[in-house]
């Protein structure tokens, strides 16, 4: 089943995807999201790694 990467907006195998669930705790509440792996690697690992 393909998932829609939130960053790049590519369209991708689910098995090269990571999910992300981040709890603002603000209103906003909880995003839980699906990128893929070269997104992540490239844009969210060095925050959150």
């Amino acid at each position: 089943m393909p998932e829609e990467c939130d960053v790049c907006g590519e369209t991708v195998p689910f098995s090269a995807t990571v999910h992300l669930i981040v709890n603002t705790q603000s209103d906003a509440g909880t995003f839980d999201r699906y990128v893929c792996r070269s997104c992540y690697d490239a844009e969210l690992e060095p925050v959150v790694g």
